[in-house]
C-alpha cells in the first residue's frame, strides 16, 4: 500500500506540472487580448447598469478597465518567471494562484478607477465586486486560461523537438533541433555529428561511442555498424549500398538495408529487387 502510495503521489505530481512560457513579449500578447476583449464586452455588451451610458461615453471611460487588465497582468510575469526559475517548475498550484493574484489585483485596480471622479461610481467594494467585478470576470477567464494554455502549449511543442547530445568530457555538449540532424558517423573515440545549422551542413566531434549517441536519441536509425541516421532526411538510394540524405551521403550494409528499406519514404524502392540483393 505504501509503495500504491508513493506511486500515486508521483503521478499527481507529474500530472500537475505543466509547460511554462516566460516570454514577455509572448505574455504581453496574452494580456492584451484579455484587455481587448474585456473592453469589447463592456462597450458593446454593456452589461448591469452600463447600458444606460450612451455609447461615445462608454467607447470614452471603459477603456481603461481594459489597460487596467493589462498592466496587472503584465506585473505579475516579473514575479511568474522568478518563481519558475527558482522552482524549476510550473505546476498546477502555482497556475491557480497566478490567477488569483491577478483577479485580487485587478479587481483593486478597477474599483480604485470606478471611484475615481472620473466615473464617480456608487456602489460600495462588496456591491462592486459581487455584482459587478465577479460576474465580468468568470466570464472573462475562459480567455485567460485558454489564452496561457495555447501559449504554453506552443513553447512546449517547439521545445519538444529540442534534442541535447553529450559526449564523455563536460564541454562536449551540442543542442539542435531534432529536425536539423541528418547523421551521426563514427570516428575513432570520437563521433561526427552531421546537422543544419540555418541550412547549413556543419559537422561537429564529440568524444564518445555510437552506441552511448543511440540510446539517448533511439528514434533514429543505423544504416551501418559505423552510421546512423535521422530518418526525416532520407532523399534516395543511390546504387543498392548508399543513401542520400540532405546535403550527406552514407553507406548501407546488408544487415540494415531491410530497416532502410521499411521507412514510409522508402518504401516504394522495394519494388526494385536489385536492392534487397
Amino acid at each position: 500500500m505504501q509503495i500504491v502510495g508513493i506511486h500515486l503521489i508521483q503521478y499527481i505530481y507529474l500530472m500537475s506540472t505543466l509547460p511554462l512560457n516566460t516570454s514577455y513579449k509572448h505574455h504581453f500578447i496574452v494580456g492584451l487580448i484579455v484587455g481587448i476583449w474585456l473592453v469589447a464586452f463592456l462597450v458593446l455588451i454593456a452589461p448591469f447598469d452600463i447600458a444606460e451610458l450612451p455609447f461615445l461615453v462608454r467607447l470614452e471611460l471603459l477603456p481603461v478597465y481594459g489597460i487596467i487588465t493589462l498592466a496587472c497582468y503584465l506585473m505579475l510575469i516579473p514575479v511568474q518567471n522568478w518563481v519558475f526559475k527558482q522552482k524549476k517548475k510550473w505546476t498546477l498550484f502555482l497556475e491557480v494562484a497566478l490567477i488569483v493574484v491577478f483577479n485580487m489585483l485587478t479587481l483593486l485596480g478597477s474599483f480604485l478607477y470606478y471611484k475615481t471622479a472620473y466615473v464617480n461610481g456608487d456602489y460600495g467594494f462588496s456591491k462592486f465586486t459581487l455584482e459587478v467585478y465577479m460576474p465580468i470576470f468568470l466570464i472573462q477567464l475562459p480567455i485567460l486560461i485558454f489564452s496561457r494554455w495555447y501559449l504554453n502549449k506552443k513553447i512546449s511543442s517547439q521545445k519538444s523537438d529540442k534534442i541535447i547530445l553529450t559526449g564523455e568530457n563536460k564541454m562536449d555538449i551540442l543542442q539542435m533541433r531534432f529536425s536539423d540532424l541528418i547523421c551521426i558517423s563514427s570516428a575513432d573515440n570520437y563521433v561526427e555529428i552531421s546537422y543544419l545549422a540555418n541550412n547549413v551542413l556543419r559537422e561537429k566531434l564529440l568524444r564518445t561511442t555510437l552506441k552511448k549517441i543511440h540510446l539517448q536519441q533511439p528514434q533514429l536509425v543505423k544504416t551501418h555498424r559505423s552510421h546512423i541516421i535521422n530518418p526525416i532526411h532520407f532523399k534516395e538510394w543511390k546504387g543498392s549500398n548508399t543513401i542520400i540524405l540532405t546535403q550527406k551521403e552514407v553507406p548501407v550494409s546488408k544487415n540494415y538495408k531491410k530497416s532502410i528499406l521499411a521507412l514510409p519514404h522508402s518504401s516504394q524502392k522495394t519494388k526494385d529487387s536489385s536492392l534487397i540483393q
